[in-house]
């Protein structure tokens, strides 16, 4: 406290005879703490207590997190001193991290039914969690803040642009990191909260309209190659997002179910089986590739396999139309550098990997954009204020696709493939879905990730689709896991405030108690021309009282 009694000492010499009020004390140990100070009011109020609305103070304790996709994703590797290799978050993403790791939980399930929970039974969670009083307030802080950031995240922007920070918002959660678009994956982030690193697609869309869809190709790649994610081999999850919301831009309140369930080399079939006609398709295989591995062959070098489509990947198109917008913007007058501009653009519009920003047909390059979900994004995008600029920035995305769907149509060799495609139907080459899937469980792990890289959505870079019923449902083979349901606006916010209420206005009752008992001795003490050390003494064991707050205390 040597600090603190200098300062009071020097202002006692300027005038001896003032006798401060708590707001003038504070003013001195904000000093003293590095602390930043807000005035308390000034009404009148009964005697020994000071006037202050619990509810609003502590309403402000929650801090307010800037929402941002790009600051939330700062994941980098440094070199250390010695040349070794180290992960490094960014300013944004490391408060963020600050908080939600103090959300309970070693794993995702179990940190979004901590969540969950927290609304009715918040206060008994914390006081069953530690005994600490800091660590209580830790806590409780970092559960508010998670939930107002959610909030925050879908009522003030529009579904395009909440869906990116949401994905990044939960990559912070599970201590993963997104993944850049086109490499070849169908995942979004990793899962990286138990410490294995697990690939996660994932889904957010209104309660009643979901659909889990993507590159079959892509799907195939991540399941076949057990070295591709070490730490969940031949696994692709899926969390699944519904917003039951109701009223409008700010206003909205509901929840956001989360549903959790996986991709495997083994139950992959048996999914797409059940699913449309367009998307069951894709796991028809040749019946001469079906034979030859039930009759023992192991390799693709013993499997006279048919010829490999001559299509290119999602991610192969997606190239194409990046380069096609940087051309198409750089005919903008506001665009400076149309290359720095086209990349950002791709990298989170994620054209190869984005369903909702196609049509009906999601196939790319042969799937057109969907105009009002692309003018959506480029309002919230923040790459201008001007309609104008925006309206070409549009223009651009929407003709770089036309130019992929063109460069594809006018491919001979896609008719050439089309037409060997029907014949091998025609002639009865390929298994139904039903006799595929059938076939398929007949065959060890080598050989299904064989016959995996040759059914028809693979020749075909097809693309898969499940609807809302099948991408929740509790049973086989889908086995969709509800983790629970996090609430989302202001008055559950304040729900969950009720229930940390009593252990945070403890806290501040005490940090205020000591505080007026600090200026009510110094007071006297100044009165009375520093004569009664022990009021000197309570005035600073009072003021080490309010110190020890270390939650009210900046980090340094």
């Amino acid at each position: 406290m040597s600090d603190l009694q200098q300062i009071l000492r020097e202002e006692y010499e300027k005038n001896l005879k003032e006798i401060m009020d708590p707001n003038s004390l504070m003013e001195l140990i904000a000093e003293a703490m590095d602390f930043p100070f807000q005035p308390l009011d000034e009404e009148a109020t009964p005697e020994g207590t000071f006037n202050f609305d619990p509810q609003q103070l502590l309403l402000r304790m929650i801090p307010d997190i800037a929402v941002s996709e790009i600051g939330w994703s700062d994941v980098r590797s440094v070199e250390d001193e010695t040349g070794q290799s180290e992960t490094v978050s960014g300013p944004q993403r490391k408060l963020l991290e600050d908080y939600l790791t103090n959300i309970a939980g070693g794993s995702f399930e179990e940190r979004i039914a901590s969540l969950s929970s927290f609304y009715e039974q918040g206060s008994e969670m914390l006081q069953e969690g530690t005994n600490d009083r800091i660590q209580l307030i830790t806590n409780a802080i970092s559960y508010l803040v998670f939930y107002k950031t959610l909030t925050k995240i879908v009522t003030n922007f529009n579904a395009a642009s909440a869906g990116f920070s949401f994905e990044s918002f939960l990559a912070t959660l599970v201590s993963g990191r997104q993944i850049e678009a086109n490499t070849g994956t169908i995942a979004d982030y990793i899962d990286n909260s138990t410490g294995k690193e697990v690939p996660v697609s994932l889904k957010l869309y209104k309660e009643g309209q979901l659909e889990v869809g993507g590159s079959y190709t892509d799907l195939v790649n991540d399941l076949i190659d057990p070295n591709k994610w070490p730490g969940s081999p031949n696994k692709m999850r899926y969390v699944v997002c519904t917003k039951d919301l109701e009223g409008d831009g700010l206003k909205q309140e509901g929840a956001i179910n989360f549903y959790q369930w996986d991709f495997t080399l083994e139950n992959v079939m048996d999914i797409l089986v059940i699913t449309k006609d367009s998307s069951s398709k894709n796991i028809m295989l040749p019946q001469q590739v079906v034979s030859a591995l039930l009759a023992g062959q192991q390799s693709g070098a013993d499997v006279k396999l048919p010829e490999r489509s001559p299509l290119p990947t999602p991610e192969d198109l997606e190239k194409v139309f990046v380069d096609h917008l940087k051309t198409n913007l750089e005919e903008i007058e506001y665009i400076e550098n149309a290359d720095e501009v086209g990349d950002e653009i791709a990298n989170t519009l994620k054209w190869a990997k984005n369903d909702d920003l196609f049509n009906k047909n999601k196939t790319r390059g042969s799937g057109g954009l969907d105009s009002r979900y692309v003018w959506r994004w480029v309002v919230s995008s923040g790459l201008s204020s001007e309609k104008s600029i925006l309206l070409q920035v549009k223009d651009a995305i929407m003709n770089a696709n036309l130019s992929v769907m063109a460069s594809q149509t006018a491919t001979a060799l896609k008719d050439a493939r089309n037409k060997e495609i029907k014949r091998m139907h025609a002639a009865g080459e390929f298994l139904n879905p039903e006799e595929s899937a059938r076939e398929y469980k007949k065959l060890g792990p080598g050989q299904k990730a064989l016959a995996l890289q040759n059914t028809l959505g693979v020749i075909q870079a097809g693309h898969f689709a499940l609807n809302n019923t099948e991408s929740l449902m509790p049973d086989a083979p889908v086995n969709a896991e509800h983790l629970g349901a996090i609430k989302v606006g202001t008055k559950y916010v304040a729900q969950a405030l009720d229930q940390v209420r009593d252990i945070l206005n403890e806290e501040v009752y005490e940090i205020f108690e000591s505080l007026k008992i600090l200026s009510d001795s110094l007071n006297s003490f100044f009165a009375n021309g520093l004569k009664d050390d022990t009021l000197a003494q309570t005035s600073i064991n009072n003021a080490e009282n309010i110190q020890t707050k270390e939650i009210l205390q900046p980090d340094e």
